[in-house]
């Protein structure tokens, strides 16, 4: 099993690292942002992030896996909520994009945007972050209902201690804990590397491009 990571996009216009990767869908709930209430400040600092991610365009779309105004992949926006909106980023409205970006915002920090969010001055207070769920309706006139046939979801339990002490080791851009695990011949694959990072990586779904690993 693949996991996604937190990678840069190999973009001209910013030269950064993008949006992590969260690879368990339906996993988050769709938060409250700009169309919801937020303050003018919210959506300001959300431009300037914009303005530096993807030049302003929250329509952005040039086919190299990061969407919309602030360059989400597609594994957060399906992670984070953001399909009950749109299928992508990119053909959401910009309050849709900011409504998940501030359910990321307040679960991953500014860190999610690693250059830009320094750039912009974007913290989890200015930024709107929150926790708190918003319906569909707020954002976007409802569709017509259809029948929902629940599926069942499955939470790993990660490790809370490193364990590891064998050789450092940098995430690179599009590492996953598998490619990383099978790079290195880790005996037990990706599983037995997050084990051995248990504090390092409390999710295997979310690695960091610069973010020191060891191997067991």
């Amino acid at each position: 099993m693949q996991y996604m990571s937190k990678h840069a996009a190999a973009k001209k216009v910013s030269a950064k690292q993008r949006i992590a990767g969260v690879g368990i869908a339906g996993a988050a709930t769709i938060v409250g942002g700009i169309a919801t209430g937020g303050s003018a400040k919210a959506a300001s600092v959300w431009d300037r992030v914009a303005a530096c991610e993807s030049s302003g365009n929250w329509h952005i779309n040039t086919g190299n896996g990061y969407y919309g105004g602030l360059q989400f992949v597609q594994s957060t926006w399906r992670g984070y909520g953001g399909t009950a909106f749109a299928p992508r980023a990119d053909l959401a409205s910009r309050a849709e994009q900011i409504a998940v970006a501030q359910r990321v915002l307040a679960s991953q920090g500014p860190g999610a945007w690693p250059v830009c969010s320094k750039r912009a001055g974007l913290t989890r207070a200015n930024g709107g972050a929150t926790t708190t769920p918003v319906s569909r309706s707020t954002v976007r006139k409802p569709v017509t209902t259809k029948k929902v046939v629940k599926k069942k979801t499955y939470a790993t339990k990660p490790a809370v201690t490193n364990t590891a002490k064998g050789a450092k080791m940098t995430v690179h851009r599009g590492d996953t804990l598998g490619k990383i695990a099978a790079r290195y011949h880790v005996s037990g694959g990706w599983k037995a590397l997050w084990k051995a990072n248990g504090a390092r990586v409390t999710n295997p779904n979310l690695i960091f491009v610069g973010q020191t690993l060891r191997l067991p």
